[in-house]
C-alpha cells in the first residue's frame, strides 16, 4: 500500500511536469521588439512607439530615448503632453534579463505623477506573437518592463515540480531544498555561484545567530527560568493562562516558535498538575491551545521569529531593491500580532467556559497553588554566571537589530546601518569567545532549516530569473482592482500553507507577490509581508504548524477537535489582516 502510494504520487508530478511544460509560454527570441504605451485618464490619451533589439551575445549597449508629443486633451487646461521613454537599444537574452525603459510624462511642462493601473502596453515580438509588459513603480519611478523569458518552460517545470515535492514530502524537504542549486546549474538557469549563494543569504546568517542564541538560552535553562519567574507573579488561573500566552508570544519573538513550544508546552503540563480535577478539563485544553497559538502568533512579529518572514526580507532585497530592517518588520507585524493575542485569549476563553469552569469547583484551585512553580524555580538555584553573560549578549544584539535604520526625523539619527545578519553573526562570535557554546552547541541547531530556506531562497529566485513571475503576474493584474488581487493573495497563501508547510508557501508566493505590489503602484513591502504573515496564520490542522503539532501530541485533543476550534480563529486572523491591517498598510505605506 504505501509502495501504490509512493507510486501514484510519483505518477502526480510526472504529469504536473508534463502539464506546467506544455502550458508555460516558450521563451523569448533574438530579435526586434516593437512596443507601445498608452495613458488615459480624464486630462488626455497619449501613446508612445517605441523598440529594442534582443540579442543571443554580449553587445555593447547605447542608452536611447523614445519622445512623443501627440495625444488627445479633453481638457481645456492641457495644451501640451510629452512622453519619454529611457533605455537601453540592446539587451541580452540570458537569465534574469528585464526590459527597462523609464517612463517620464510631463504635462505642461511639469512631471505628472501616473498611476501605474492607468497605463496599457502590448509588445509585438519578431516571431508575430503579441505580448504585455509590467508598468511599475520601482523606487518610485515609473518602468516599462518587459521580462526576458529564457528556459521558461523547464524552470516552470522544475519549479511546480520542487513544489510538489514539498507538498507530498515524497522525500525530505532538506532533500527538495539541496535539489534546488543542483537543478538550476545542471539545466542552465543559473551558474554555480548564482545558485549556491543564496545558501548563505544574509537572512540565513541572521537565522543562524538567531539559533545560536536560542540554544544558549536552552542550554543554561535561561528561558525557563524566565517564564517560571513570570508565572510565579500570578494568583488566578486565568490570568495565568494570558500570562503563559504572552511569555510564549515574547520568547518566539528570539527563539524558534517550534523550540519555544517545545519549552512552554512542559512547563503548563505541569502546573496543569495542581490545577486540573482531571486531564482533559476545558481549562486544560485552553492552557495547552493557548501555548501553541500563542508561538505561531509570536513568530510573525520578529524577522527571525518564522521562517517566512526572513523569505520575505531576502526577496524584498534581491528583487525589489528594497532593504527592510528588523525594526521596520516588527513595526509592521508588532500591532497584529498583539491584537491576536487578544483575541485568542478572548476566543479560547469563549470556547472553552473558563470561568463556568472555574466557578464550578472543576479547577482544583480558584487561587494557583505557586508551590509547584516555586519549587521548579529552587531547583534552578540561583542565576549563573553563563546567564548574565548570556542576557547581556541578546540584549545587546537586540539593541543592535532594533538601531539598524531609524526613522531620523524622531530620533535625530538614521541608525548604523550595519546587516542584521552581521549583527547575528556578531552575536554568534561573542557567544563562542565567552565559552558560553562550544563545539558541540554547533551540532545542536536546526540545520535543515537553515538548508531549507536557503533552497527557498534559489527556489524563489529562479522563478524571477526565467522572467515567469512577470509573465503570471500580468495575468493576474486582469482583475484590476488592488484591495481585492492583495485579499486574494492573503487567502491563497493560506490556502497553500494549509497543504503544506509555511515555509513552501512564502517561497512560492512571495516572487510573485513583490512584482505584482509593483504594477499595482503599491509599496511592494506590502504584499510581502502580507504573505509572509497569512502564510502564518494556519491554526486548524495539528500539522499545519510544528505548535500545534505538539499541543496534539500532549493527548488533550481529537483530531476533528482541533480542527474545529482553530479553522474559527484562523478565519477571524486572516479577515484581521486582509481587511483591516491590509488598508491601513495600503493607507499609511
Amino acid at each position: 500500500m504505501h509502495f501504490s502510494k509512493k507510486a501514484a504520487l510519483v505518477l502526480v508530478l510526472v504529469l504536473i511536469g508534463i502539464t506546467s511544460y506544455i502550458s508555460t509560454p516558450r521563451s523569448h527570441v533574438p530579435g526586434f521588439y516593437r512596443a507601445k504605451v498608452m495613458v488615459k485618464n480624464d486630462l488626455f490619451n497619449i501613446s508612445l512607439n517605441f523598440g529594442f533589439n534582443v540579442v543571443a551575445h554580449e553587445v555593447k549597449a547605447r542608452n536611447v530615448v523614445y519622445v512623443n508629443q501627440s495625444f488627445v486633451p479633453h481638457n481645456e487646461s492641457v495644451f501640451n503632453v510629452m512622453i519619454l521613454a529611457i533605455g537601453f537599444d540592446n539587451y541580452v537574452l540570458k537569465p534574469g534579463v528585464k526590459v527597462d525603459f523609464i517612463l517620464r510624462i510631463y504635462v505642461n511642462g511639469s512631471l505628472f505623477d501616473v498611476n501605474p493601473i492607468n497605463v496599457e502596453n502590448i509588445v509585438f515580438t519578431p516571431d508575430g506573437n503579441v505580448e504585455k509588459g509590467l508598468i511599475l513603480i520601482h523606487q518610485q519611478e515609473l518602468i516599462f518592463r518587459f521580462a526576458l523569458r529564457y528556459k521558461s518552460k523547464i524552470a516552470m517545470t522544475l519549479f511546480l515540480l520542487v513544489a510538489a515535492l514539498w507538498l507530498t514530502e515524497i522525500i525530505p524537504l532538506v532533500a527538495s531544498a539541496i535539489l534546488v542549486p543542483v537543478i538550476a546549474v545542471v539545466f542552465g538557469i543559473a551558474t554555480p555561484r548564482e545558485a549556491l549563494a543564496p545558501m548563505f543569504d544574509p537572512v540565513i546568517a541572521l537565522f543562524l545567530g538567531g539559533f545560536l542564541l536560542a540554544r544558549a538560552m536552552s542550554k543554561y535553562k535561561l528561558d525557563k527560568r524566565l517564564a517560571l519567574s513570570m508565572i510565579s507573579r500570578t494568583k488566578s488561573p486565568i490570568t495565568l493562562i494570558f500570562i503563559m500566552m504572552i511569555i510564549t508570544m515574547f520568547l518566539s519573538f528570539w527563539m524558534s516558535n517550534t523550540a519555544v513550544a517545545a519549552l512552554m508546552i512542559p512547563i503548563a503540563l505541569a502546573l496543569l498538575k495542581s490545577i486540573e480535577e482531571f486531564k482533559g478539563s476545558n481549562y486544560g485544553k485552553a492552557m495547552i491551545l493557548a501555548v501553541a497559538y500563542s508561538a505561531t502568533i509570536g513568530g510573525m512579529g520578529t524577522i527571525i521569529g518564522s521562517p517566512p518572514n526572513a523569505i520575505a526580507v531576502s526577496m524584498l532585497r534581491d528583487i525589489a531593491g528594497v532593504e527592510l530592517s528588523f525594526l521596520g518588520w516588527m513595526l509592521l507585524a508588532i500591532p497584529f500580532t498583539l491584537v491576536m493575542i487578544i483575541i485568542a485569549f478572548i476566543y479560547l476563553s469563549s470556547v472553552f467556559k473558563i470561568k463556568n469552569e472555574v466557578k464550578s469547583g472543576k479547577i482544583v484551585l480558584k487561587n494557583l497553588d505557586r508551590d509547584a512553580v516555586k519549587l521548579q524555580l529552587l531547583e534552578l538555584g540561583p542565576m549563573k554566571k553563563e546567564e548574565k553573560v548570556t542576557i547581556a549578549i541578546l540584549v545587546t544584539t537586540v539593541f543592535l537589530w532594533m538601531t539598524q535604520k531609524l526613522p531620523s526625523p524622531l530620533f535625530g539619527w538614521s541608525g548604523h546601518g550595519i546587516s542584521s545578519g552581521i549583527i547575528a553573526l556578531f552575536a554568534g562570535v561573542a557567544l563562542f569567545s565567552t565559552r558560553i557554546l562550544d563545539s558541540e552547541d554547533i551540532n545542536k541547531i536546526s540545520w535543515e532549516t537553515l538548508l531549507i530556506f536557503g533552497g527557498g531562497i534559489v527556489l524563489g529566485n529562479m522563478i524571477v530569473s526565467s522572467g515567469i513571475s512577470e509573465w503570471i503576474v500580468i495575468n493576474v493584474l486582469a482583475i484590476r482592482n488592488p484591495f481585492l488581487i492583495m485579499f486574494i493573495l492573503g487567502i491563497l497563501s493560506l490556502i497553500v500553507t494549509a497543504f503544506a508547510s509555511n515555509t513552501a508557501s512564502a517561497v512560492i508566493l512571495i516572487p510573485l507577490a513583490i512584482p505584482l505590489g509593483a504594477a499595482l503602484g503599491i509599496n511592494p513591502v506590502i504584499p510581502a509581508v502580507l504573505v509572509a504573515l497569512a502564510s502564518s496564520t494556519d491554526f486548524a490542522l495539528p500539522i499545519g504548524t510544528p505548535p500545534t503539532m505538539l499541543a496534539y501530541s500532549t493527548g488533550y485533543f481529537k483530531f476533528r477537535e482541533m480542527v474545529k476550534i482553530g479553522f474559527l480563529l484562523m478565519i477571524i486572523g486572516i479577515l484581521i489582516l486582509t481587511l483591516v491591517v491590509l488598508p491601513l498598510w495600503l493607507i499609511f505605506l
